[in-house]
């Protein structure tokens, strides 16, 4: 019982106790963010323990990493909600090859719609897909990814040329015979 006395005593009585790991923190974070800074501040950021409760604490702002510009992810592939203004979509060319292929490994007992979002790139492959719905929630990507890497699509073209975009793919899965 005399311990958790004299913790309470520390407690209600502040100034006694020591500024607090939050306290210097802050304060080393406020010395530090000047565009000034010298490397013995940065050297041992702690030391400052003159902690004024009274005063504001400002937060230097959160870096701007260079990705966050851009809707293209580091692989080079644009958002699958970026516009792009197209000519002719991404025409699907053995869409019902696939969607036999994908019934012959999942199996289903009734027909299953699959909505995917690809990205189809210029010569007419799959490089990403995005699962939107299914109508069955046990048909996984074990199932249709082997079989989306041999569709093949009219690639999307603008001003004339084949262009990599993204597109939505429908399929319907036939149950299994």
């Amino acid at each position: 019982s005399c311990s958790s006395k004299s913790s309470q005593d520390a407690r209600s009585n502040p100034s006694d106790a020591s500024p607090s790991i939050v306290e210097k923190i802050a304060d080393s974070l406020q010395s530090t963010s000047g565009p000034s800074q010298s490397q013995s501040s940065a050297a041992s950021p702690i030391e400052n323990s003159s902690a004024n409760p009274s005063s504001t604490i400002s937060f230097p702002p959160p870096k701007k990493e260079a990705w966050m510009d851009t809707l293209t992810d580091l692989s080079g592939i644009p958002a699958p909600n970026a516009a792009v203004l197209i000519e002719a979509d991404p025409i699907p060319q053995n869409l019902n090859s696939v969607a036999i292929l994908i019934s012959q490994r999942y199996k289903p007992k009734v027909p299953v719609e699959l909505t995917l979002r690809v990205f189809v790139t210029e010569d007419g492959r799959i490089k990403r897909y995005q699962m939107l719905r299914t109508s069955d929630p046990k048909l996984g990507p074990e199932y249709f990814v082997h079989p989306l890497l041999e569709m093949r699509f009219s690639p999307a073209t603008q001003n004339g040329k084949p262009i990599a975009t993204w597109t939505t793919l429908n399929l319907k899965v036939p149950k299994a015979i």
